[in-house]
């Protein structure tokens, strides 16, 4: 499953230094982010959009399926480095500006309250993956603007420059960089900036000097509690999440290696099982309706595939597996419909372009493989995957329309050029290819470098038979 990050990035910044007060909220918070950051970067790495989900990224479908933690997490995640530091010093500045003023146990409602609204917002908006803590930091903006109006009066002299009208302009930028670069998330910026307007209108910061006999001050620290119960109930819920995910992805492995060996049974249950495991997930089913379908049994790939199309609408690998199933029982009607419908979907980004190309190739619909491989290399031409499959494709083609043995060798060798020659399966295809224009033993020495990187892969091994069979018939000149 291909899944587009959207990146959340947080607005630029007023510097100003406050001294003789300890932000004890806004240190917490940037210890937490930093210390998760570290652990996705051990989970597999920030950037990747499946290690993001295991850990509680924003995602529509999932969520409206019962994870509803995932309006808390995204606040704490964040896709590279950058994102990270730019969102963490947007944080420092300007978090403990706002603690200073509304103490921290105001401002942990406000920074908690507008992470979940931006997080909504981004799920309800935009259906993608996303990740980041600009919700939250532009909650702290917006009540820094509606301070700056309502509760002037409450705030120190030396802060009323950043306060109302002196905020605006961060605002603005921030907006303005949502609509001018791709992949950030201004339905995210929205919603958090909306819900820290409202949470200020509603929450005054405390008084200089508390009347007599008044607690109000020491009530907010106790109501500290609520935000703070809010996000440790929402990572422990991504912890058991991400186990769950771990074990479902290795029994959706262990069901692939068992579904190759003819092991058709054994794969059944490791699918059904990380079905159980992860019920929001659509990709058991997915791989359900795929055996079933290769079975002859179009009922229960229907059955399937249906289901995964209800976790996730908006996921084209269902909508084609299910096409291809109604297309098995003989309902051609549902299935052209469900394919005029994948092509009035949204626009995909390149890798999902990849990924349904790829999947339209193993269900032997060529025509529109090659058009879906074709748009995610205009998308991004420097897309490896793309250029491998699509060699792949015109290399062996049961089709003699989409056999191209001469377009497979341009695309295998961009291929393997892009990855630099560390990826094993791209170098088979890149022999496949030679092996497709006659020239043999460029495929024996391709695929030598192949089974270098990968010897005891059965695959490379069959291959290299076959061609070092046809080279010793009469190599190409």
């Amino acid at each position: 499953m291909g899944y587009p990050v959207t990146i959340a990035n947080s607005p630029p910044a007023t510097p100003f230094y406050i001294r003789r007060y300890r932000p004890v909220a806004t240190y917490v918070l940037l210890a937490l982010n930093f210390a998760i950051f570290g652990l996705l970067t051990w989970a597999g790495g920030s950037r990747n959009p499946e290690v993001q989900l295991n850990f509680g990224a924003s995602f529509w479908p999932y969520f409206r399926h019962g994870e509803y933690w995932r309006a808390v997490m995204p606040m704490f995640l964040h896709i590279g480095w950058a994102h990270l530091l730019i969102n963490m010093y947007a944080l420092y500045l300007l978090g403990q500006i706002v603690e200073h003023v509304y103490g921290y146990g105001r401002f942990s409602f406000f920074y908690v309250g507008s992470g979940i609204s931006g997080s909504l917002a981004s799920m309800v908006m935009s259906h993608h993956v996303a990740a980041g803590a600009s919700g939250a930091i532009m909650g702290i903006v917006g009540v820094m603007l509606v301070a700056g109006y309502l509760h002037r009066d409450a705030i120190p002299r030396r802060m009323k420059s950043v306060f109302g009208r002196g905020i605006l302009a961060t605002i603005v930028a921030t907006f303005a960089l949502g609509f001018l670069v791709s992949g950030i998330d201004n339905w995210g910026h929205f919603g958090g900036l909306v819900a820290g307007m409202l949470l200020a209108w509603i929450i005054p910061p405390p008084r200089p000097e508390p009347a007599p006999g008044t607690d109000s001050g020491r009530a907010w620290q106790r109501a500290t509690l609520i935000p703070v119960i809010i996000v440790a109930a929402a990572m422990a819920a991504a912890a058991r999440h991400y186990r769950a995910a771990r074990a479902a992805a290795k029994l959706l492995e262990r069901g692939q290696e068992q579904r190759a060996a003819h092991q058709l049974d054994q794969a059944i249950r490791s699918f059904q099982e990380a079905a159980r495991l992860v019920p929001a997930d659509e990709r058991p089913h997915q791989r359900l309706g795929a055996l079933y379908l290769a079975q002859n049994q179009p009922d229960q790939a229907v059955r399937e595939y249906a289901e995964a199309l209800r976790l996730n609408p908006d996921d084209p690998l269902s909508r084609v597996g299910l096409a291809e199933a109604y297309q098995a029982q003989g309902n051609t009607a549902k299935a052209q419909e469900l394919m005029r419908g994948l092509m009035r979907a949204a626009k995909l980004t390149a890798d999902e372009e990849a990924t349904l190309g790829t999947e339209l190739y193993q269900h032997k619909l060529y025509e529109q493989a090659v058009a879906h491989l074709e748009r995610a290399l205009q998308l991004d031409p420097k897309l490896a995957v793309a250029h491998n499959n699509l060699a792949w494709l015109f290399a062996t083609s049961e089709d003699p329309k989409f056999r191209r043995p001469r377009q497979a060798l341009e695309h295998a060798q961009r291929a393997v050029e892009l990855t630099n020659w560390k990826q094993p399966e791209f170098i088979d295809t890149l022999a496949e290819a030679y092996y497709a224009i006659g020239n043999y033993q460029a495929a024996v020495n391709a695929e030598v470098r192949a089974l270098q990187l990968a010897p005891n892969h059965p695959e490379y091994q069959h291959h290299m038979a076959r061609y070092r069979k046809a080279a010793s018939a009469g190599a190409y000149p």
